[in-house]
C-alpha cells in the first residue's frame, strides 16, 4: 500500500489542501465557517489531485528513466502494476466528481475537472516534451485548487476569485523555473525543452525577475481593491522583495546550486505566507 501511496505525490497535495484553504478562507471568514463543505472539498480535492499525479507517474515513465533524480520512481522500477494504478486513478477521479456534485457545487467540480485536464492532458501530454511555455499550462492547473476553494463557499466567479487565481498562477512560473535551474542538467538528459535548457541560465532569471514584480503587483492589486488591509500588504511585499532582491543577487552571482534551492525554498515560504494570512489574518 506505500508504493501506492507514493504515486498520489502526498507532497503536492499536501501543499495544494493549504492553497485550498487559503482560498476559502479568503472567501469566508473564520466567524462564519461552514465545516461541512471544508471537509467535503478538502476530500474532493485531494482525490482529484492523486488521480493526476498517478496519471502523470505513468505518462512521465519514459522521462523519469533518463533523469537523475526522478530514476528511483517506483513506476521506473517497475514495482506495481500499471493495469491496477490506473484503475485506481480512475476510481479517484469518480470519487472525487461524485463528492464535489453531492456536496459541494457543480462549479467546484468544473474547475477541478478543468484543472486536470490542464496538469494531465495539455501540460503532462503535450506541451511538457515539446515547449518551453509548458510552465504557462502548468501554472494554470496549479492556480486552480485555491480557486476551488473559493468557489465551494462563493459558487460565483467574481473579481475576487479571478485576482487570486491570477495570483497563484503568477508566483508558480518563478517558483518553476528555480526548479529548472537546480535540475538543469536532468532537463537536458531528458531532452525536456524549458526556458532553462532553450535560453540558459541568465535569460531566466531575468524571467523570474519580471515574473516576482509581477506577482508584487497582484499583491499590491489585492490591497487597491480593498480585500487585504495595509498590515497584510507590507508583510507580503516585505517577503516579496527580499525574494526580489535574491532573485537578483543570483543574476550577478549565478552559483545555481545555492541560489536556485534557496529562491525554490523562499518561493515556498512566500505562498504558505499568503495562505496563512488568507486562514487566519483576514
Amino acid at each position: 500500500m506505500k508504493k501506492y501511496f507514493q504515486l498520489i505525490k502526498p507532497g503536492i497535495i499536501f501543499a495544494n489542501l493549504i492553497s485550498v484553504l487559503g482560498g476559502f478562507f479568503f472567501f469566508q471568514n473564520n466567524y462564519n465557517i461552514n465545516f461541512h463543505i471544508l471537509f467535503f472539498v478538502l476530500i474532493a480535492i485531494s482525490c482529484m489531485i492523486g488521480s493526476g499525479c498517478i496519471f502523470n507517474n505513468i505518462i512521465d515513465i519514459d522521462i523519469d528513466k533518463k533523469m537523475v533524480r526522478t530514476q528511483k520512481r517506483i513506476l521506473v522500477k517497475s514495482i506495481v502494476n500499471i493495469f491496477v494504478i490506473k484503475i485506481v486513478a480512475v476510481l479517484l477521479f469518480l470519487f472525487s466528481v461524485l463528492i464535489f456534485l453531492l456536496q459541494v457545487n457543480i462549479l467546484s467540480c468544473l474547475l477541478s475537472i478543468l484543472g486536470f485536464f490542464f496538469y494531465v492532458v495539455l501540460y503532462s501530454i503535450y506541451t511538457k516534451r515539446i515547449s518551453i511555455y509548458s510552465t504557462m499550462i502548468g501554472s494554470i492547473s496549479g492556480a486552480i485548487p485555491p480557486m476551488v476553494g473559493y468557489c465551494s463557499v462563493s459558487n460565483n466567479i467574481d473579481s475576487k476569485s479571478i485576482l487570486l487565481f491570477f495570483i497563484f498562477c503568477i508566483w508558480q512560473v518563478p517558483h518553476s523555473y528555480s526548479i529548472y535551474i537546480l535540475y538543469k542538467e536532468d532537463y537536458l538528459l531528458a531532452n525536456i525543452r524549458n526556458i532553462v535548457t532553450v535560453y540558459g541560465v541568465i535569460e531566466t532569471i531575468k524571467q523570474m525577475l519580471f515574473y516576482i514584480i509581477f506577482f508584487t503587483f497582484l499583491i499590491f492589486l489585492l490591497y487597491l481593491l480593498h480585500f487585504i488591509d495595509i498590515k497584510f500588504l507590507i508583510i507580503l511585499t516585505v517577503l516579496n522583495f527580499l525574494w526580489l532582491l535574491f532573485t537578483y543577487l543570483f543574476y550577478i552571482f549565478p552559483i545555481r546550486i545555492f541560489f536556485a534551492k534557496f529562491l525554490f525554498y523562499w518561493s515556498i515560504i512566500i505562498i504558505i505566507s499568503l495562505n496563512m494570512m488568507f486562514i487566519f489574518y483576514i
